[in-house]
């Protein structure tokens, strides 16, 4: 293959940085792994309509509340100003449905960010909550530095009422069942508690609290609750096993490195997972068929794709509404 299939850190590239997204996304489809991670690409042009902006703008303003005390509507609305101006910029513009779509999701944002301070206002749910740190980075090296794990935490908060050290994170949901059924399950908190145990928190960490706001401008016919909170707590076993298997996940992505490194055929390192999932989750799902079927799969990476830093998109906040991202 030419050098547009280069991997973006070189070969037998060390000091890798990998975050639980990354996990994720290898775990779900290697060949969306391989594209985004070791490839390093990423469409020219950024969508501005989806749950990513979306998310990305509302978990700034709540940054931004408990970072500096900011009014995180204001924030909103300074962040949708300059996303608009990148809307305006792109093909989606010169589509009638797509403006709609901006425009919905702009003013949903605004319901959303406006309701969650009347929800503090009302509940007073912040009283007993003591902010420790907000946006703190964590890493930790694995297999002798060719490794560095690092997460990245929303919040790191003190609950009066338990007394319990937490990490806590912002999440938009359609709704809020996925999150009851499963947050115990969450590796995103998982990963957040183990650096922090790893790095020898100052306090011990009891677990996580999912921040959840609903994604729903609140209307009549809506039905609350639109926010909610979800503590879960780990404990050492837990932590124990998810450490064995996060040492497990890593080591394959490092074989399937080394693999790609030494010429293997990513058809059988990193091989498609496609399901119905696919559609709407992958920004190269046009790509798929055309790596398989002898299309110009290399004409269409020059044509819509671009080498960018899979890494730089981790020091901004990708919130899609998923336990585990």
């Amino acid at each position: 293959m030419s050098s547009v299939f280069e991997p973006y850190l070189g070969r037998w590239a060390t000091g890798v940085p990998i975050s639980n997204s990354e996990i994720q996304t290898f775990k779900e489809n290697r060949r969306e792994w391989w594209l985004r991670y070791y490839l390093g690409r990423a469409p020219k042009e950024t969508k501005m309509v989806g749950p990513l902006p979306l998310g990305t703008r509302i978990h700034l303003a709540l940054e931004m509340l408990y970072k500096e005390g900011a009014d995180p509507v204001a924030v909103y609305l300074q962040q949708l100003e300059e996303d608009r101006e990148l809307f305006l910029q792109s093909r989606d513009a010169l589509d009638d449905k797509m403006v709609s779509k901006f425009n919905s999701d702009a003013e949903l944002g605004r319901i959303m960010v406006e309701g969650y301070l009347e929800w503090l206002e009302e509940t007073n749910i912040d009283a007993g909550i003591h902010v420790i740190d907000v946006e703190k980075e964590l890493t930790y090296p694995l297999y002798d530095g060719r490794v560095i794990l690092r997460g990245k935490i929303d919040m790191k908060v003190q609950d009066s009422v338990s007394g319990f050290t937490l990490l806590m994170d912002h999440k938009t949901a359609i709704n809020f069942s996925q999150y009851h059924k499963i947050a115990h399950m969450s590796e995103q908190l998982m990963t957040y508690t183990m650096l922090e145990k790893l790095q020898g928190a100052d306090t011990p960490i009891e677990g996580g609290m999912y921040n959840l706001l609903k994604k729903v401008k609140r209307t009549a016919k809506a039905t609350p609750p639109f926010y909610e909170r979800i503590v879960v707590r780990f404990n050492q076993t837990i932590l124990d096993n998810f450490w064995i298997r996060t040492n497990g996940v890593v080591r394959d992505i490092l074989k399937a490195r080394d693999d790609l490194d030494s010429g293997v055929d990513p058809q059988f390192v990193a091989y498609p997972t496609v399901n119905e999932t696919l559609t709407w989750k992958s920004n190269f799902f046009p790509l798929y068929h055309m790596l398989d079927d002898g299309s110009a799969a290399e004409r269409w990476m020059e044509d819509f794709t671009e080498v960018h830093d899979p890494y730089a998109r981790y020091d901004e906040k990708k919130d899609e509404g998923t336990l585990n991202e």
